[in-house]
């Protein structure tokens, strides 16, 4: 019997999201990697995010997961360029950054991570012209991730301090 293949969307996050947003980033698996303001006040952290969704100096699309009509998580995209002392620390030209969490418990360890990310760096962020490569920056310590972009493809490229964000981070590249 085959499994049917999920079907998997995105959306742009609107100011509605911001409560999940919120309550993603919060869960326990999630904040380990990626966020570390879990202890500001949750109306802060949600007008934290509405906000940023009206930054227009804020170059990166930000995007609701949806898997079989769920919103499971939170996946983003941007270029290098346009960050550009997070250029300066990677050096790989003419490519975009991605961050995607799955904020839904029930989603994880699932293998719906690879199929998220294949089909959002394939339809989305290599849609956009002249990016050539595509880079992500898990934690060096989050074996899950990093297994994860593996099965899309990414290759290792090194493991550095980035001072930009100011986080230790296993640099991996998947090429167009």
């Amino acid at each position: 019997m085959n499994r049917a293949e999920p079907d998997i969307s995105f959306r742009r996050i609107t100011p509605e999201d911001a409560e999940n947003l919120v309550r993603w980033q919060s869960e326990e698996e999630v904040a380990a990697w990626w966020w570390d303001h879990q202890d500001e006040p949750r109306d802060k952290l949600i007008g934290e995010w509405v906000a940023n969704l009206f930054d227009p100096t804020d170059e990166t699309a930000r995007y609701v997961i949806s898997v079989d009509g769920h919103d499971i998580g939170e996946i983003q995209d941007y270029k290098l360029a346009d960050y550009p002392e997070a250029a300066a620390e990677v050096g790989i030209s003419n490519s975009a950054g991605v961050d995607m969490l799955i904020g839904e418990p029930g989603w994880r360890n699932r293998g719906i991570g690879t199929a998220v990310l294949r089909k959002y760096v394939d339809e989305v962020v290599f849609s956009r012209p002249r990016v050539e490569t595509c880079i992500i920056d898990p934690h060096p310590e989050n074996k899950r991730a990093i297994r994860c972009y593996e099965k899309v493809g990414f290759k290792y490229v090194r493991t550095f301090h980035s001072v930009s964000n100011k986080v230790d981070v296993y640099l991996m590249r998947l090429d167009r």
